[in-house]
């Protein structure tokens, strides 16, 4: 079914799962911070999610078109999300009650 079509995946070191979430969207773009995973979709979606838990940090930030690229900065005080029409947006981020 297309439920099980995408899904993400967290592994330790040593090849043990430790979770697995089931997407619901193509993920085109993934960078990882200590505590977050960020991804960016190809139905133009950004998702903030907690890196043990996978579960969503909070609602995915609608974009306007697919996501191509994500990137935090050093900081981690901002999202760069490169869109598939050439477009650089500059998220704020922050804990996630302040996204």
């Amino acid at each position: 079914s297309f439920q099980d079509r995408f899904a993400l995946h967290l592994y330790s070191v040593n090849g043990k799962l430790l979770c697995s979430v089931p997407l619901d969207r193509e993920v085109t773009a993934m960078c990882l911070t200590e505590d977050f995973v960020v991804l960016g979709t190809s139905e133009c979606g950004l998702e903030i999610r907690e890196l043990q838990s996978l579960r969503a940090a909070v609602p995915p930030v609608p974009m306007r078109v697919p996501v191509h690229s994500v990137s935090v900065t050093k900081e981690k005080s901002h999202i760069l999300v490169g869109l598939e029409d050439g477009k650089l947006i500059v998220v704020g981020a922050g804990q996630p009650a302040e996204v």
